[in-house]
């Protein structure tokens, strides 16, 4: 484990942006489509090079592979794990019923991207 006595060291959470060829091969590999599994690899591979370098040159003390492989969290789990399946029926979040052309905006955006919405729920007892 990194330690310092000097300054905060920093990482980062989350996602961070995939390159278009990248992100295309994800949501089709998620729907089950055919794709090229030597080229998605590569995709891979390239596109957590290009994020753990990027982290390197901004001075990110502990780096991460910015979830390159993956769609998403709330979607990988369930590739991970057993006791998911379906789709969850989450509630509207208070932002988008506060700002509803927020709301449209971001509709719009995601579809043409996964099971952000309706990600899988837990249907039995989870496990590895």
């Amino acid at each position: 484990m990194y330690r310092s006595d000097n300054r905060i060291l920093t990482t980062h959470v989350g996602s961070l942006p995939r390159p278009p060829a990248l992100r295309d091969l994800l949501i089709r590999h998620e729907r089950g489509e055919s794709i090229d599994t030597a080229e998605f690899q590569q995709q891979i591979q390239a596109a957590v090079h290009r994020v753990v370098a990027k982290q390197l040159e901004v001075g990110i003390d502990i780096g991460n592979n910015g979830e390159q492989p993956r769609v998403g969290f709330q979607t990988y789990v369930a590739s991970r794990m057993q006791g998911f399946g379906g789709a969850s029926a989450r509630p509207i979040s208070m932002d988008l019923r506060a700002f509803p052309d927020y709301g449209v905006m971001l509709r719009a955006r995601r579809s043409q991207t996964t099971k952000i919405d309706n990600a899988p729920q837990a249907l039995a007892d989870v496990q590895y």
